[in-house]
């Protein structure tokens, strides 16, 4: 081939390499930084702009773009922390709930309060669902649920059918059913149009804290907790159909990516992706280092969530490639497979950043090298002293059993008397370690103690008898026994007067053995 070609066919790798590379690659918001927490977000309906609820009352609106986030308009509002923020249908309009009890309707390009609702609830709103172009729900701490007309200007329905707050709110694609979730551990579903409750679950003896519709509408999950997912058949609102451990803390938000995954955030931090039916975790899309997340917003082409966290962040994920993952339904999950990561990166970030962070490697120095030689020299020599040391107390055995036989001619009545000598030996040193534990024992351990070791006595007499009937040198260990036995029968004798009559019966029984 000639060069030309040659260069040619490497020029066109070398695009195909940078085009894979650039797919790979996904653009993506810069974090915003706050200086207090965020407690919720909302992205607008048509243009690149979200707004956040701040802990101190304040409502912000940031511009967002891979270039470069820019602060739009900061509303004062609310005199308390903004809980709930969201985006009219139209995007005209910002709707905010806050600890102050209050709901109001700000205009996005003037800035100006449309409406004010200064005692919207009797205790403080906690959240807050856009249903329609008029229509908004808000339910408080207390388990209030209020439905707005904002043409009216008043709720047209009130109902209080929770006794702890309203968690998170949800409504069907045709705005017939609205369910709400509750700490109290119920899901309740209220018929919109006839402006009534409809049904509510058995308490699940659990914290309800975020709701979703998946499915093409035939399934319903609720996040807990204990850190499960909930779920429920539509219409059977009555009980759940099944349920899904392995979120290792609470799962306060969820948010539908597709009809079959879903995105959760929980306590730890931790934003994962999760299949639905086949139920599997996907993997980790983002997280905000062990900081609880508050809220996920996904962006309305779905390709793009953001959340907030007690970090002081809001954070950009990409999930549009969730959707090309598959999930092997024929092996079963398991809860010890290591999560996988799903972070898409943007611009210059290195896709493999965060790739084995979790592991430490510890460099092994020199010197390190050193003492592990020197220690193990060191065990080696300990190993060879041992080792000589074993030897010369087995020859000082030998010599011993050798000067011991050395009166007896037969070389069979030799070996005999050289294993007797040597059991005697043992036998001799455990009765007088047992006569000097009995001596003090006595003393300390009392009656009981001494009965006991008048019958371990009376069976180490009866081994050393049987060993005196096989060789003549084993007469003197008699004697020495005989001794021994006179010195416990004294202190048999003693023992007696404490022990009682009972006890006085079981050592004379011991001395009959004896003798």
């Amino acid at each position: 081939l000639s060069p030309d070609v040659v260069y040619f066919a490497a020029y066109v790798v070398m695009a195909e390499e940078q085009e894979k590379t650039e797919d790979d690659q996904v653009r993506i918001p810069a974090d915003i930084k706050f200086e207090d927490l965020v407690v919720d977000i909302s992205f607008h309906p048509s243009k690149p702009l979200i707004a956040a609820g701040v802990i101190t009352g304040e409502v912000t609106l940031h511009s967002y773009a891979p270039a470069a986030n820019t602060l739009v308009r900061t509303f004062k509002h609310h005199k308390r922390a903004a809980r709930a923020v969201a985006f009219s249908k139209d995007g005209n309009s910002l709707i905010t709930s806050s600890k102050d009890r209050s709901l109001q309707v700000v205009d996005v390009e003037t800035g100006k309060v449309g409406q004010s609702f200064l005692q919207a609830h009797p205790a403080p709103v906690y959240c807050q669902l856009v249903i329609s172009e008029r229509m908004v729900a808000t339910g408080d701490d207390e388990g209030n649920l209020k439905l707005w007309d904002l043409r009216k200007g008043h709720p047209i329905m009130e109902l209080q059918e929770n006794q702890d707050f309203i968690s998170d709110m949800a409504v069907d694609e045709e705005k017939r059913l609205l369910l709400t979730t509750s700490g109290d551990g119920t899901m309740t579903t209220f018929n919109i149009r006839r402006r009534k409750k409809v049904m509510q679950s058995e308490n699940m003896e659990d914290e309800l804290l975020s709701v979703a519709i998946v499915k093409d509408g035939s399934k319903v999950i609720c996040g807990t907790g204990e850190g499960a997912l909930n779920f429920f058949n539509w219409e059977e609102f009555g009980n759940i159909s099944d349920r899904f451990p392995g979120h290792p803390m609470s799962v306060d938000c969820i948010v539908p990516v597709t009809e079959n995954i879903v995105c959760t955030g929980s306590m730890d931090g931790v934003i994962r992706a999760v299949h639905i039916l086949p139920n599997r975790f996907m993997g980790v899309v983002g997280e905000h280092e062990e900081f609880p997340i508050e809220q996920i917003r996904i962006t309305p082409n779905s390709e793009m969530i953001a959340s907030c966290s007690h970090d002081h962040k809001i954070k950009f994920w990409h999930v549009a490639h969730l959707e090309k993952e598959t999930i092997d339904a024929s092996k079963k999950a398991k809860r010890d497979n290591k999560p996988k990561n799903l972070k898409k990166t943007g611009g210059h970030e290195d896709f493999f950043a965060d790739f084995g962070k979790d592991l430490e490697v510890k460099p092994v120095t020199e010197s390190e090298d050193d003492v592990d030689e020197e220690e193990s020299d060191s065990d080696h020599d300990e190993t060879e002293d041992v080792i000589d040391g074993e030897d010369a107390n087995d020859s000082e055995d030998e010599e011993e059993s050798e000067e011991f036989s050395s009166d007896v001619s037969d070389n069979e009545e030799s070996e005999e008397s050289e294993d007797f000598s040597s059991e005697d030996e043992d036998s001799r040193d455990l009765d007088t370690t047992q006569s000097r534990g009995r001596t003090s024992g006595e003393e300390a351990e009392g009656p009981k103690d001494k009965s006991n070791s008048d019958k371990s006595d009376a069976d180490d007499s009866e081994e050393s008898e049987e060993f005196t009937s096989d060789d003549e040198d084993s007469r003197d260990l008699d004697n020495s026994d005989s001794a021994e036995d006179t010195t416990e029968s004294n202190g048999r004798t003693a023992g007696e007067k404490t022990e009682g009559p009972k006890e006085k019966s079981n050592s004379d029984k011991s001395d009959a053995d004896d003798s």
